[in-house]
């Protein structure tokens, strides 16, 4: 690590402001890919689903207190491979998503870039209401799938998509997300990994010559028994009735204090900013270990063309 931080320009070492300079017509497309791995302490075939999607956004003004983008989903994609049945939650999500395709949302970002609300929410999420309404009629009503699934947790299972702060994630993956942010070299940060607390640590290389700015964070997953607690309660009832998550609380409780439920997790990622603000890829990687069931997940973000 010594020699890593000698070797990075002395400008990196101040901090540094992520700033957009956004003008009134830029355009630039992402594709977005992620893979996670979730594996078996048995040794069974891991679960394995994977997801892509296109994303073009353009800069249709440039106020006084910030931008207008407008993104629009230009392909979403999706699979899922040793999937159990009585997770078809998971399948149905990924078709919702894939319902997307056309659909557009018009940012307001701040100054910074930082994106800070939908325009357009209200309407968005009431035409992808419907949208979630008629593909859950599609699920059987009857069978191992039908009864470990009811209609009100197949509804919880999308409307959590329906977020607003989840909306603008699905649509801008991690292009926006250190826009406004003031970050130097050996900087922590508290951040959210998959609904886990965890701590970003930041090596920014800004090299004066260079068209292009990285900056590199190592992530550890960092949770007290409260925090496991509230995130296992929360997971609980977005999953479940209410009766059955009360019923399990003492024993939640018990786990915890015993030792028993324990969450390990790590990961790094890469950015590279050109200096004309448009990020130009992302590169990530994360390793959980939960009471030995190992889950990996990658994602990648890559500018495919940008004016």
């Amino acid at each position: 690590m010594a020699c890593l931080l000698i070797g990075i320009n002395a400008m990196a070492q101040l901090p540094m402001k992520i700033t957009a300079k956004f003008a009134k017509g830029n355009q630039a497309t992402y594709l977005f890919d992620s893979e996670t791995s979730i594996g078996s302490p048995m040794g069974d075939s891991p679960i394995k689903s994977t997801s892509s999607s296109e994303v073009k956004f353009s800069v249709t003004e440039v106020r006084p207190d910030g931008y207008t983008i407008e993104a629009t989903m230009l392909n979403v994609d999706g699979n899922n491979l040793n999937l159990p049945g009585e997770e078809a939650a998971t399948k149905l999500a990924v078709d919702f998503l894939k319902q997307w395709v056309g659909k557009k949302a018009v940012l307001l970002a701040n100054k910074d870039g930082k994106i800070l609300s939908i325009k357009n929410y209200e309407a968005l999420k009431t035409e992808l209401s419907k949208v979630a309404e008629d593909l859950i009629k599609t699920v059987p009503a009857e069978g191992a799938e039908g009864s470990a699934l009811t209609s009100e947790l197949l509804q919880k299972t999308l409307v959590k998509q329906l977020d607003e702060d989840k909306m603008i994630s699905t649509f801008t993956g991690k292009v926006f997300d250190f826009y406004g942010k003031t970050i130097s070299t050996g900087m922590m940060e508290d951040v959210e990994v998959e609904g886990m607390k965890a701590k970003d640590t930041y090596v920014i290389s800004a090299p004066k010559n260079s068209s292009v700015y990285t900056i590199n964070s190592t992530t550890v997953v960092a949770m007290s028994n409260d925090d496991l607690k509230a995130m296992l309660l929360k997971q609980l009832a977005d999953n479940m009735p209410e009766d059955q998550m009360e019923a399990l609380k003492p024993q939640i409780d018990q786990m915890i204090n015993g030792g028993m439920i324990k969450i390990d997790g790590k990961g790094t990622a890469t950015y590279v900013f050109k200096k004309n603000s448009w990020l130009q890829s992302m590169d990530s990687s994360m390793t959980l270990d939960v009471m030995g069931n190992k889950t990996e997940i990658t994602c990648k973000a890559t500018l495919k063309e940008s004016k």
